[in-house]
């Protein structure tokens, strides 16, 4: 044990157990716009008082065809005052309330001019939905009506119809927007597969026949303690050292928490000394080790990352390892570095990787792989990003998200952070 109660028994004294130093990686790709995305489960219904804040209004919004069978919504509000919004999207949800939100949004300052919000497109399974304006303002996430209706079914057109508002009070004055009651907005296990599924979710742009190996919607109160570990390799309750010695923050369970359908990794400023060794700050970090471990599969997680400007923030990461480094391999599906997003396959062949181009930061993304025998293909949103097929393993990983920090990357580092998981997913064949 080399000393260290945390550490596994085939790790090595001087050498960290995987991950390399962040500084020896290659940082391929520079990431250019910030996004924000509805969050699954955290849209909260708007009181009149909270509305009168803003006084933000919604003017038209409407849904129209893209590519591909794909839709795409158009909203324009103003507000009676100028104020700074964090996020300003068009929230979906379906007939049971699962969460099929429009990709992307923006971060205006709204006032008495129409600011116009255009969203990415996307496809829907069969079935009917409601859609509406929700913005994001100190922290909270808000509705507003109208609340319009659509309908997408296999081999017809997808008809966008307006419906009458859910029942609410009515506004005192014309400029207050009302409250429109917010569909539950727990996610279901299909809540965001961009295809038509009749047996639960699919992986999001990754073709073939699958069946679902392990799922955590994150639905509940708190951690599913048979499912995850909130620390890494300590004992329950203890607060660890972090996976890679370039990191800044040391991981506790008090970091990690499970609310409104998402797992929380709380990055925070606090000193906190773990094995003779003092860091600047404490995060959140989770794993299936010993619970839960794959050979090959799709694998999947939506991901809310924490944004430094137009920059992705600090270096949140989902990855998956084996119990051997490098021996049995790594895969990096996503990690965070220098404001990209990112992905790696490490092993005694090396470590390759790239970052990919696009708009990763800021909003709700799902980050995946496809791992087989002598490759690992990467799709973010649903769109392939990369392919590596050198060094491949086959040993059984098992997966870890976590909140991480470079102290030496200070230009897009952002404390205190919160990362947010809506779910993590894998399949098999």
């Amino acid at each position: 044990m080399k000393g260290h109660a945390y550490m596994p028994m085939n790790y090595t004294a001087g050498i960290p157990r995987h991950r390399r130093p962040r500084g020896a990686r290659t940082k391929l790709g520079v990431l250019a716009l910030a996004t924000a995305a509805v969050a699954a489960g955290v849209l909260t219904q708007t009181n009149r008082a909270e509305a009168a804040t803003t006084n933000v209004v919604v003017d038209s919004l409407s849904v129209s065809s893209a590519s591909n069978g794909q839709l795409k919504a158009t909203a324009t509000v103003h507000s009676a005052r100028a104020v700074r919004l964090q996020a300003l999207t068009v929230a979906v949800r379906s007939a049971k309330g699962a969460n099929y939100d429009f990709p992307g949004a923006i971060a205006p300052t709204v006032g008495a001019q129409p600011t116009t919000y255009t969203s990415g497109a996307r496809a829907f399974p069969a079935g009917t939905y409601t859609y509406y304006v929700a913005y994001k303002y100190r922290d909270s996430w808000h509705s507003l009506s109208p609340v319009k209706s659509l309908t997408s079914g296999t081999g017809s057109s997808t008809t966008p119809t307006a419906t009458p508002t859910p029942s609410a009070s009515a506004p005192t004055a014309p400029a207050t927007p009302t409250a429109s009651p917010t569909p539950t907005s727990t996610p279901t296990p299909s809540a965001t597969s961009s295809a038509p599924s009749t047996g639960g979710a699919v992986p999001v742009g990754i073709g073939g026949t699958w069946h679902q190996v392990f799922s955590d919607e994150f639905n509940g109160s708190s951690l599913d303690s048979s499912k995850w570990n909130a620390n890494w390799f300590g004992c329950s309750g203890c607060t660890t050292k972090p996976p890679n010695t370039a990191e800044g923050s040391a991981y506790s369970p008090s970091q990690v928490s499970v609310s409104n359908g998402s797992l929380h990794l709380k990055l925070a400023a606090q000193s906190t000394t773990v094995g003779g060794k003092t860091y600047p700050n404490v995060s959140g970090l989770v794993t299936t080790n010993g619970k839960a471990q794959f050979t090959y599969g799709a694998f999947e997680a939506r991901i809310y990352t924490p944004s430094s400007g137009s920059q992705m923030a600090n270096w949140p990461s989902f990855w998956a390892d084996g119990q051997n480094w490098p021996t049995d391999g790594e895969m990096d599906v996503l990690e965070g570095l220098g404001g990209s997003a990112c992905y790696h396959f490490h092993s005694t062949a090396g470590g390759p990787g790239a970052c990919a181009s696009g708009t990763y930061s800021g909003g709700w993304h799902t980050f995946g792989a496809e791992w087989k025998p002598g490759s690992v293909t990467y799709y973010y949103d649903g769109k392939q990003v990369g392919q590596i097929t050198s060094g491949i393993t086959s040993a059984p990983m098992y997966l870890i998200l976590n909140n991480a920090i470079n102290p030496s990357h200070s230009a897009t580092n952002v404390v205190p952070a919160d990362m947010m998981v809506d779910y993590v997913r894998v399949w098999q064949h």
